[in-house]
């Protein structure tokens, strides 16, 4: 197959210095060599080349935490704290069927890869987001979302799971997407389920990825038996007959108990723990989805991302999706997580915009346990791959490529997105879907909503 060069003024290999004017080889779905753009034009004089002038290219991002069959739901609840948006929500959503998920999660796809983001960690209950990241060629896990508190259903509710997750196996065989499990939350599934389904991961060597110690009130629940989701949630879901004990005990502490971090487990926000918690969370190498935005907009806090980092424990980043968070812009996400760290800790740490897109990239590819596929340019990796544009106005004169992404970039920089050596975007258009139809078909999945 032919050879491409991707070259540009600056390529950040990310685990390795930043390069300038200098290009990346690829041939099939992998990365070959890199180097000055013009060695590699004269070694490679049959490769096709592709000259981004004034333009970054990195590995693609590695988003941690998703919902993309959520993108129909884009600022559906503001200016609402986690549990009452939460509550809204899941009142709202009620009428929607297969078809408006499967159109909502195409939304988010395309975003996705209009956002640069390559790999993908998705919950979903509904097989959607699926089905709409295997179209576009999008890689990542694809997570089968399991929920309820009604203890004599915990059979029915894992028979159905184990279905599900069988047939997505043979959905996505031979595809760039692996299945793991995700139990919601610890205010949202009985502990015997939480128990049921990490023995079942534990058998099948299956990821597990579960929303812990977001908000409060979450914490609350666990550990008071009191909150607004120990009572109008639980209404609302129909689980306000089944008992719930208060545990004394915080939702990581909770987890220990029922064996869940004997797994390879994805803790999602993680924003209310102690020392104890995080110490728990190194012990058992729970990796950890950060979601600034996320948590920052529905007033959830801020995680003490720094003290993980010290820890050593495997964090990257997560967007969410849309209904929280509004975009899937991984530029906003690294610039307000850094912000905010910085308003936190009322100070500034060493190279910390460099630090924020190696969490993008291979800090989130790390998180997965695929730092060897993907995360870095180097050599034999995957050709995971996103070039960003930086030749306007506020984005000169550059000196540091890792500041001026963190601080002037957005996701409509973005030129080209590469996954496993296939352009899935590029001129602003997305390869594959129709873009025009999907926001067409969007607007009356939104009317259901109203």
């Amino acid at each position: 197959m032919t050879k491409t060069i991707l070259s540009a003024k600056w390529v950040l290999p990310i685990t390795d210095p930043a390069l300038k004017n200098s290009g990346v080889v690829v041939e099939d779905d992998k990365i070959v060599e890199l180097g000055s753009a013009e060695e590699l034009t004269k070694k490679y004089p049959d490769a096709v080349v592709r000259d981004f002038g004034r333009a970054i290219i990195l590995p693609g991002f590695v988003d941690l935490h998703t919902h993309l069959e959520f993108s129909a739901m884009r600022g559906l609840c503001e200016d609402l704290e986690y549990t009452g948006w939460k509550l809204q929500l899941t009142k709202k959503i009620k009428p929607l069927v297969f078809d408006d998920w499967l159109v909502s999660a195409r939304l988010g796809a395309i975003e996705a890869a209009q956002s640069g983001i390559t790999t993908i960690t998705d919950m979903t209950g509904t097989g959607a987001s699926l089905k709409a990241a295997k179209e576009l060629g999008l890689r990542g896990f694809m997570l089968y979302e399991l929920s309820g508190m009604n203890p004599n259903l915990i059979k029915s509710v894992m028979d159905k799971a184990k279905q599900t997750v069988s047939k997505w196996q043979e959905e996505t065989d031979g595809s760039l997407l692996q299945i793991g499990l995700a139990p919601h939350s610890t205010y949202s599934v009985n502990p015997r389920l939480i128990k049921e389904v990490g023995d079942w991961a534990r058998t099948d060597k299956l990821k597990i990825s579960i929303h812990l110690s977001g908000s409060k009130d979450e914490y609350d629940f666990v550990k008071y038996g009191s909150s607004r989701l120990a009572g109008a949630y639980r209404d609302l879901m129909g689980w306000s007959d089944h008992l719930w004990q208060p545990t004394g005990a915080s939702p990581v502490k909770y987890l220990l108990q029922w064996g869940l971090f004997d797994n390879d487990v994805l803790g999602v926000h993680c924003v209310y723990v102690d020392e104890e918690d995080m110490s728990a969370l190194k012990d058992h190498d729970v990796a950890i989805a950060h979601c600034p935005r996320c948590s920052a907009k529905l007033a959830m806090g801020i995680a003490p991302l720094r003290k993980y980092l010290k820890l050593g424990l495997r964090v990257g980043l997560g967007t969410d999706s849309p209904a929280s968070n509004n975009t899937m812009d991984f530029f906003d996400e690294m610039r307000i997580g850094l912000l905010l760290q910085r308003a936190a800790n009322h100070s500034v740490t060493e190279n910390e915009s460099e630090s924020f897109i190696k969490l993008a990239t291979y800090g989130g590819a790390r998180a997965l346990g695929i730092e060897k596929d993907i995360g870095s340019l180097v050599p034999g990796k995957q050709a995971d791959i996103t070039v960003v544009d930086m030749s306007h106005s506020h984005q000169r004169p550059l000196t540091d490529p890792y500041s001026a992404l963190v601080h002037t970039a957005n996701q409509e920089d973005i030129m080209l997105t590469m996954v496993a050596g296939k352009i899935i975007y590029s001129g602003r258009k997305t390869i594959g879907p129709d873009t025009e139809e999907i926001l067409q078909k969007i607007e009356s999945v939104r009317s259901k909503l109203r």
